[in-house]
């Protein structure tokens, strides 16, 4: 058993960096590949598909160690909810008094990245691609971070190490210097969520809200 819980604690980490590497890597190929300088102004009708679609490696990797995956899924209570909206009003207003303050400050290198009007294409795409936002990538990156690393790393150091572990790793994937204070503040957030509710329903709709939001902004800014 202590062989065990060894073997578990040795490579789950090493999976986890594999996992992230070949996921992000590929989204660079594929960026690299398919989408020109351009596609960043007036991103092509596929652009979110491209970031996307190697997530499924980490769906793979939550596959591998998640043995009861109803549980992720149970304790659906609409408090639970509730406090979900609240988080993601706190979530959105930090979003917002933070971006006061590296303006304020001109601190330019933490400045919000600026998000196409465009993200979401044109047409039958706009909703292909809302759904590829709003609904894929939540729902993988909150089974990946919440339910895999989250769960298998409180079992191992408790929840505050977990909480900040799986938080710091969140928010190092996204890859943008302004984003990392507000993304690993909206990740803590969502894992305290989690800790609380025992499901990831209410992680989902919150993470799903959010992106929404962001890309109502940047769409009618």
């Amino acid at each position: 058993m202590v062989k065990k819980l060894i073997q578990i604690n040795l490579f789950f980490p090493l999976w986890i960096i594999l996992t992230l590497v070949v996921t992000y890597s590929l989204i660079l190929i594929l960026r690299n590949i398919f989408l020109t300088e351009t596609d960043f102004i007036y991103p092509s009708k596929f652009y979110p598909w491209i970031l996307v679609i190697p997530q499924v490696f980490m769906l793979l990797f939550s596959i591998k160690y998640l043995k009861n995956w109803t549980q992720l899924f149970l304790n659906v209570r609409f408090k639970n909810y509730l406090l979900a909206i609240l988080l993601l009003i706190i979530n959105l207003s930090f979003y917002f008094f933070y971006a006061q303050i590296v303006n304020f400050f001109s601190l330019q290198t933490m400045y919000l990245p600026d998000i196409s009007k465009y993200i979401l294409g044109e047409g039958i795409f706009i909703f292909i691609n809302i759904f590829a936002i709003c609904v894929w990538v939540p729902v993988i990156e909150e089974i990946f971070f919440r339910g895999t690393i989250l769960s298998q790393l409180r079992k191992s150091y408790g929840n505050w190490i977990a909480i900040l572990s799986s938080s710091f790793l969140f928010c190092i994937v996204h890859g943008n210097l302004g984003l990392l204070v507000p993304v690993f503040f909206s990740s803590i957030s969502i894992s305290i969520l989690f800790v609380i509710c025992k499901s990831i329903l209410p992680c989902i709709m919150l993470h799903s809200f959010q992106n929404f939001f962001v890309c109502i902004v940047a769409t009618f800014a």
